[in-house]
Order: structure tokens, then sequence, then C-alpha cells
């Protein structure tokens, strides 16, 4: 006799070597944990995004902070899938493996969270390919940015040398102060 709240189970992992038991329950309840937590990565990559392209670069600490904290849950959830799963003889197992071998109606439920998985993956990974694109761009307009302030200053310091200044703040152009003009960083005189 059977007893009927018992945790379903079944053996999965049909390798060379005998079956093993597996609560397919708690691994469903489990692998379901980490789609909230793939769907956090999708938000932050997308804020991520605009607060790139907003320029906001003291906001980057407090991403990289929510960034960590999903990471560190994910990395919970892997452990505890570990422990769940254990490891087959060649290595651990995959959730593929693991759906091919399991009983009804397990085999469906188990491809069905590895499609969900797959496709979460997949647009994270889309995702953070943008984000390291958005960065790299954003970190060579901050140095061209740089380089032409660098040089705008080192222009306006060259030519400015000996100038004299009028009562206004611009430079006199009619000789008596050594009569060059000033730029100005944004080019303008």
């Amino acid at each position: 006799m059977t007893d009927r709240n018992a945790p379903p189970q079944g053996p999965v992992g049909g390798h060379a070597t005998a079956p093993r038991t597996i609560d397919l329950g708690q691994l469903n309840q489990l692998l379901w944990r980490y789609r909230p937590l793939l769907e956090r990565f999708e938000f932050l990559l997308e804020v991520q995004l605009t607060v790139t392209a907003s320029g906001r670069q003291d906001w980057q600490r407090h991403m990289a902070d929510l960034f960590q904290e999903t990471s560190d849950a994910l990395g919970a959830l892997d452990l505890q899938r570990e422990m769940i799963l254990g490891e087959g003889p060649t290595g651990p197992l995959s959730l593929r493996e693991l759906a091919d071998d399991a009983p009804d109606p397990w085999g469906e439920i188990l491809t069905e969270q590895q499609v969900e998985l797959e496709a979460a993956v997949n647009r994270v990974s889309e995702l953070r390919q943008r984000n390291t694109s958005a960065l790299a761009e954003g970190s060579a307009g901050i140095n061209q940015l740089i380089d032409a302030l660098l040089q705008s200053s080192g222009q306006f310091q060259a030519r400015s040398t000996g100038t004299g200044y009028g009562q206004d703040g611009r430079p006199q152009p009619d000789g008596k102060h050594g009569g060059t003009s000033a730029v100005l960083f944004d080019g303008r005189a």
C-alpha cells in the first residue's frame, strides 16, 4: 500500500547503473522558483539599458547590487538542484535526460520546464549582449568626450596665453593684450 500524501517519485537516470529515485515533485517546485529569478534578470537588464542610455552612471552601483542579489539567489537554487539530482555516472543529469527517463506525467512536465527555462535563458542572454554593446558604446562615447575636452582644454590654454580680457570676460582681439581669441569647450568663442 502506498501513501497518497507522499511526494511523487520516479526512477530516473537510466544510464548503465541502476536507476535512482528522485523526488520529481520537489524538483518541479524548484524549477518553478527559477522562473521569477530569470524574469528579474530580464527586468534588471532592461533597466540597465535605460540607465546606460540616460547616462546616470551613479546608478550603476545600485544595478550591480541588484544583479548580485539575483545571482546569489540563483546560486542557492543551483545548489538545491544539485542536492536533489545528485550526479549520474557521467556527471550531473540534464533536465532533458530526466524528462526522457521519467514516468508519466513527469516526462511531459519536465520537458515543458526545459522549454520555458531555455526560452528565459535565451532572452537573458540576448539582453546581456545588448547591454554589453550599450556599455561599450557608452564607454567609447565617454572616452571621445574626455578626449575632446582635453583637446579643447589644451587649445584654450595654449591659445589664451598672454591674452587680455575685457570687463565682459571676452578676450580682447585688438592686439593690446596679446590679441588671440579663446576657444571654449563647446568650440565657440
